[in-house]
């Protein structure tokens, strides 16, 4: 079945397989199962809504509404609800029950959920059992990490995204398992690599583009299990320190060269291993999966991005391990979980939810922990849940509201705050054209010593002096001022690489614009001539091969 998106015009297809999907996911109630009606806007659209609710990269210093301490939040400070400190939040001198509210069946029902969330404390930063991550944001299990976003059981890591089980890694995106890692993408397992991407099981190497079991190789594209290379080329150890320290005189000689090299390559359809029955990219161990991305160990997913261990989920994003049977959420965990938002600790059975912990059957909650058949906030018996929520919901289909999404109005942040704007980016006159919020943003002036363009710092880090640290440095690309802090400082030092002369957002831009967008097209495998999906468009110079015939070329 084709429809047009409600939001953007365009065609989509929901399919005979979407519709059992939304047959499956539909809850019962007293054993009447209320139907999920199919989407009215596009996958796209649809995640751009939910987006809208994650603010990954803005912190802001502000005071807790509880302590009246300085801390640093996720919420500016003109929020139209308190915040509290992580400690205060999760202590026992509130009570989110406390806040709870009668439903009124006379009223749409997203407008009664906002004033909820509007009451109700939250909590400044989204970190479980961190230490000394004060600066770092959607944390878990890590400690002494810095501007790390999406940072799960790390160790002593700085300007991250999506980097998880890591030791000593900085300026990486998407990077998993590794240690003393540098201007990293999308690379495992890998140890002391510098400005890599794509790469596995690779140590003591730079510029390594889609390379596995790579050691002490520099500016090598698609090498698997090779030693002491250098442009593809073999070269005996003798000589490869002196080759390497040559072309670093010359960059941009060996940046050409890298180039070439790239436009030569054959590479696979998608990015990933071990897969069966898939479209997306990045992709690793997954079953029956489509037009999904950044996923591990999930099966019958569809429209997911960067979640682990799903099973049989459509919309969801962001989530730490593991769900089921779940629909068009944000963070999420547990089992049967519609419409919700960072709602984790092995939940269950929840709809339009949000910061739930360790709850199940709950509705329209926020801030709950350990809570059951809660309304709003409010406490109810199993028979009076079951009887009340299916007449919210004929409300709720009564006003439009019904099998959609938080709407974006309802998100605390203004859109250029989240991620939205990282992936579905939007000028401020057409945010506000759409009735959203737009949050024009100023750099706090460094209370430094003196700022200094990044063209005036030495080139070698060992005629860096310790003042840097009481210094600001003007981005050479936006002119923004930014810190070198000691803990970067001793990295840069440790790893002989000199201090950036970009501003860390600038620099997490760049490292995006490497990865292939999360879009398909459709083209021919460059050998068998077979229609494939990819996120290759036909303009790259890369040569893209389906699978099949991809292994029977590189192995």
């Amino acid at each position: 079945m084709q429809k047009e998106c409600k939001a953007c015009g365009i065609e989509f297809e929901i399919t005979d397989e979407d519709l059992d999907f939304y047959e499956r996911v539909s809850p019962v109630f007293g054993g009447n199962k209320i139907q999920v009606s199919s989407p009215e806007i596009c996958p796209n659209c649809r995640a751009q809504n939910r987006f809208t609710f994650r603010n990954f990269f803005n912190l802001y210093k502000r005071k807790s509404d509880l302590s009246g301490k300085e801390i640093i939040s996720m919420y500016y400070e003109d929020s139209k609800f308190p915040v509290y400190d992580i400690q205060e939040w999760w202590s026992d001198k509130w009570d989110a029950s406390d806040y709870g509210k009668d439903v009124d069946l006379g009223s749409p029902i997203f407008p009664q959920i906002q004033a909820l969330h509007n009451s109700v404390p939250h909590i400044n930063i989204a970190n479980i059992q961190c230490e000394n991550c004060d600066y770092s944001n959607l944390a878990f299990q890590s400690r002494n990490c810095y501007l790390v976003f999406g940072c799960v059981l790390n160790e002593g890591c700085a300007y991250g995204h999506i980097v998880w089980q890591s030791k000593h890694c900085f300026d990486c995106l998407y990077t998993y398992r590794s240690e003393f890692c540098y201007e990293c993408i999308d690379c495992v397992g890998c140890y002391n690599l510098f400005y890599s991407r794509d790469s596995e099981d690779c140590s003591d190497s730079e510029y390594l583009a889609r390379c596995q079991s790579c050691k002490n190789c520099f500016g090598c594209v698609g090498l698997k299990q090779k030693e002491y290379y250098i442009l593809n080329e073999k070269v005996s150890k003798n000589e490869y320190e002196s080759r390497v320290k040559h072309l670093k005189q010359n960059m941009e000689v060996f940046y050409e060269k890298m180039k070439e090299l790239e436009s030569k390559e054959v590479a696979k359809h998608y990015h990933g291993k071990s897969n069966e029955n898939v479209t997306g990219d990045y992709l690793y161990f997954c079953k029956n999966t489509f037009d999904s991305y950044d996923l591990k160990n999930c099966e019958d997913c569809k429209y997911c991005a960067t979640d682990d261990s799903f099973k049989d989920c459509h919309d969801c994003n962001f989530s730490p391990p593991s769900a089921e049977l779940s629909y068009s959420n944000m963070s999420v965990t547990g089992f049967h979980i519609l419409f919700c938002h960072r709602c984790v600790s092995n939940c269950a059975e929840l709809l339009y939810c949000d910061d739930c912990h360790s709850s199940k059957n709950c509705f329209g909650c926020f801030g709950m922990n350990q809570k059951e058949y809660c309304i709003l906030n409010k406490q109810y018996s199993q028979n009076e849940y079951e009887a009340l929520v299916p007449k919210i919901i004929e409300k709720m289909k009564e006003c439009g509201e019904w099998s959609k999404y938080f709407p974006v109005d309802l998100s605390p942040f203004a859109y250029n705050e989240t991620v939205a704007q990282e992936y579905f980016p939007l000028t401020k006159e057409e945010v506000e054209s759409k009735g959203w919020r737009w949050r024009d943003k100023e750099d706090d002036i460094p209370d430094v010593e003196k700022i200094i363009p990044a063209s005036r710092l030495p080139d070698a880090i060992s005629d860096i002096p310790d003042d840097i640290l009481n210094w600001a440095i003007e981005c050479e690309k936006t002119k923004r001022p930014f810190r070198i802090v000691k803990q970067e400082l001793e990295f840069h030092r440790k790893m002989n690489i000199p201090v950036p002369h970009l501003h860390p957002d600038e620099r997490h831009k760049r490292r995006m614009q490497l990865r292939n967008p999360r879009k398909l097209w459709q083209r021919e495998c460059g050998k068998c001539n077979k229609e494939i999906q990819t996120t290759y468009d036909s303009s790259r110079p890369e040569i893209i091969y389906c699978e099949k015939c991809y292994l029977s070329e590189v192995y």
